[in-house]
């Protein structure tokens, strides 16, 4: 078993795959509609496929940009996504495939960011060096001023009521309240990654030098975990909001958020992948970790009872794209050959 250290128990948790399919090229988004039992899945040639959730057979294959797919975000009600890529307008789609409305870049040439508010009333996009939000039938509602920088990440509060976006010099918050002022969370250096925790109080992001930048939003106090191997783009939160995965190498660190954690504390370190983990996700009902390095390993964890992985899988490439199901514990991977799993962890 390549990418794991060598235990024969192992051989007996392998994740049971469902299905798998073929996209033809470079796996780079990925999400999964509860509602509509559909899997939507981007690839470098820009490609959208739409897949069915229960039997993975293609229900739509469309050419969605001119260069790769980037993001992909899929509406609460789990009837439209939007896909965002290299060229200058993020897409809106509906659940058959058929394109609905171009949502302009302006101006940039690359729409590299998009996310779907909670509540599915706003749609945010990312190009450049400004964000655009629309409503959910694609109509503009309004734009940033321009930043200093270009936005490498976006993220919308859990409950949809502000979004943020990370960039060189710092985080910036909207909150959508009349009058509101956006908020700046100033820090000298190149963010790379945002993760927003479920209950809104910490926002935390991966830096270009090598460490996790954090900030407490009630009171401004920031603070880093720094000394990773590589920079952790990798960010995860589970649904309590009390432990943070971060990557930044073969090792998985997990930061616990609990009481006056985890400045001054040890990190739990989940330690099974031989490549850099490149995907982290936990799943939205029992804390269940996912895992993806680019040693083509996949593993599960329990982070709250050990340190050892629970299940694993392989994939014929490095790990690019890692979902889980919104409602059940469900969970595809993607990878940079163009393999796709599903698999039924339980």
């Amino acid at each position: 078993m390549p990418g794991l250290t060598t235990d024969p128990a192992l051989a007996e948790v392998e994740l049971q795959c469902k299905w798998r399919l073929d996209a033809g090229d470079y796996v780079c988004a990925a999400e999964i509609s509860a509602e509509d039992q559909l899997c939507v899945i981007g690839t470098g040639d820009g490609s959208v496929i739409g897949v069915d959730e229960a039997t993975g057979h293609e229900r739509f294959r469309v050419r969605a940009h001119q260069g790769s797919v980037l993001g992909i975000s899929i509406s609460p009600q789990g009837t439209r996504f939007v896909t965002c890529g290299q060229d200058s307008s993020a897409r809106l789609w509906n659940s058959r495939g058929d394109m609905l409305r171009e949502l302009p870049g302006g101006g940039a040439g690359w729409v590299e960011q998009v996310a779907w508010a909670p509540l599915g009333e706003r749609i945010a996009t990312a190009a450049g060096r400004a964000v655009r939000l629309w409503n959910s039938e694609g109509e503009p509602l309004l734009e940033t001023e321009t930043l200093s920088s270009t936005v490498t990440a976006l993220a919308f509060r859990a409950d949809g009521s502000a979004f943020a976006v990370a960039c060189y010099g710092g985080v910036h918050v909207w909150p959508f309240v009349p009058n509101a002022k956006a908020r700046h969370l100033a820090w000298k250096g190149s963010l790379i990654s945002l993760a927003w925790s479920p209950d809104g109080k910490v926002i935390a992001c991966g830096s270009q030098d090598g460490s996790v930048h954090f900030w407490r939003l009630a009171s401004g106090k920031d603070s880093e975990m720094s000394g990773y191997p590589v920079k952790p783009k990798a960010l995860a939160w589970d649904r309590e909001s009390r432990l943070l995965a971060t990557g930044g190498g073969p090792t998985v660190t997990v930061w616990d958020f609990r009481g006056k954690g985890p400045e001054g504390t040890r990190p739990i370190e989940l330690e099974g992948h031989q490549g850099v983990c490149t995907r982290l996700a936990f799943d939205a009902k029992k804390g269940i970790l996912a895992s993806g390095a680019q040693d083509t390993s996949v593993l599960l964890w329990d982070p709250r009872r050990s340190s050892r992985p629970i299940r694993y899988a392989f994939m014929p490439a490095a790990l690019t794209c890692l979902t889980w199901h919104p409602e059940n514990r469900r969970l595809m991977g993607g990878d940079a050959s163009g393999a796709v799993a599903y698999w039924e962890p339980s």
